[in-house]
């Protein structure tokens, strides 16, 4: 028999369990008012521009209940239903819809957005809309989703008729390697945009001719251009040509995002460019912008930028002419270690046999009205061995160098003054020493197509 002090522990201890399993938290209580609703982070998905055929990135949407009380999700689903190119994968589960989801009080809904971009027959950029709609508490929130869609011709390791050529408005689509072959030529008109997967390579052993202009200019860039990869370095290879080919001509071009931009090696016994650049960007490269081996090449009104290593590199000696052109390598994503710009006679390499080769051969190089620029306290290398010529020709250039006599008509170690480097932006500034003090050489126009006055401004471009 209880006495009176036991039943009131008794009663007491009652009590408090059943306070301990009726309490429960105030955000997993589920509120059913009209006013509570949920937003969406963030409030449009937006994707620019998919390749159709191609998987694009995954985006990531976030289902927000920023209420103290939990939410039943009634409904997940788009608005176009199991037919919208648009896929959603909730909870974990790939599933065009979901129902009855809890949601607890001021926590987020993780839903992820693909899209297989379908074939569109047409040469025209298409835009396609969807909705994702969540639906709670008789509330219906619409999160737009939208996609700019263009049809590709896609190459994948591919060997190229003869004479071909690339024009129109769909873009080519590089997969694998694509071949030009010996005595066979490629021409890419202009407004052709050339996009590469990873590791894919354009090879050429014949010729390339590209014809861009000031307004239409050719584009060879990488797959990926969303996001954080739309700067990014080394996503494809990049351009190769073979040791017998001849009459190249870049005009008019952007070249960006691969390991090296140009490759080329073309050794012969004369000094008639092999490959001519002009009026050409090319940008963000994980080793270099131009790579050559004993080559003969002219450069003019080209800029080089955002390179791992170098903007240019020659070895194994060659003949170089350079005009007017502006290579600078900052590293503002990256850390840089070494010269930008590199000259060498000589070229050390071990063969497929494991031994050590060396060759040897003169060098030529000549350059007027070119700036050679970065964040390096020396941008150039110059590494002659005596055992082949070594000779350089400088006039009117400004240049980060300790390496050239100070007696030579050049600018050294004076800033250039650009508009915005960080931003990529390599016009010269109104007080830049650059300006009219270039040497005239009847180059008519500038990298952006503006006239060059009888006092031209040095680099690749004119200032206003």
């Amino acid at each position: 028999m209880f006495s009176k002090k036991s039943a009131f522990y008794f009663i007491l201890l009652s009590l408090v369990s059943i306070s301990l399993f009726s309490c429960e938290p105030k955000d997993e209580i589920i509120s059913t008012d009209k006013s509570n609703e949920i937003s969406f982070s963030p409030d449009t998905v937006f994707f620019d521009t998919l390749y159709t055929g191609f998987e694009s990135p995954i985006r990531r949407i976030s289902v927000k209940n920023f209420n103290d009380k939990a939410l039943n999700i009634s409904k997940i689903s788009l608005q176009t239903g199991e037919n919208s190119p648009f896929r959603l994968t909730i909870n974990g589960i790939k599933q065009q819809e979901a129902t009855d989801i809890f949601l607890r009080g001021n926590d987020s809904l993780r839903v992820f957005l693909d899209i297989l971009p379908p074939i569109l027959n047409t040469d025209e950029i298409t835009k396609l809309e969807d909705f994702l709609i969540v639906e709670s508490n008789g509330n219906i929130e619409k999160l737009p989703l939208v996609v700019w869609l263009q049809d590709g011709i896609l190459l994948e390791d591919s060997v190229l008729e003869c004479q071909t050529v690339w024009n129109g408005e769909k873009p080519y689509i590089i997969k694998g390697n694509v071949l030009v072959e010996e005595n066979c030529k490629l021409t890419i008109e202009a407004g052709v945009k050339v996009v590469f997967l990873k590791d894919a390579a354009l090879l050429v052993a014949g010729s390339l001719e590209i014809n861009g202009t000031t307004t239409n200019k050719v584009k060879l860039g990488s797959f990926r251009n969303d996001g954080a990869f739309e700067n990014a370095l080394g996503q494809w290879f990049g351009i190769l040509f073979g040791e017998n080919s001849k009459q190249n001509r870049i005009s008019y071009a952007i070249i960006e995002n691969a390991t090296t931009g140009i490759r080329f090696g073309t050794p012969d016994t004369d000094t008639i460019p092999d490959l001519v650049i002009e009026n050409t960007e090319i940008r963000n490269m994980a080793e270099a912008g131009i790579f050559c081996l004993n080559s003969d090449i002219l450069i003019q009104n080209t800029l080089i930028h955002n390179c791992l290593k170098r903007t240019f590199s020659a070895g194994a000696g060659g003949n170089y002419f350079f005009y007017n052109n502006t290579f600078a390598n900052f590293g503002f994503n990256f850390f840089r270690e070494e010269p930008s710009f590199e000259l060498s006679n000589v070229l050390v390499f071990v063969d497929t046999l494991g031994n050590e080769q060396i060759i040897r051969e003169n060098l030529n190089a000549y350059f007027i009205n070119n700036i050679i620029w970065g964040s390096m306290n020396e941008e150039l290398i110059l590494f002659a061995t005596p055992e082949a010529n070594f000779q350089t020709f400088w006039n009117a250039n400004l240049l980060k160098t300790n390496l050239l006599d100070e007696s030579l008509p050049n600018i050294l170690n004076q800033d250039p003054k650009f508009v915005d480097a960080f931003n990529g932006k390599y016009q010269l500034d109104s007080l830049s020493p650059a300006i009219n003090t270039g040497l005239y050489i009847e180059l008519e126009i500038d990298l952006e197509g503006k006239v060059r006055d009888s006092n031209p401004d040095i680099g690749a471009f004119e200032k206003e």
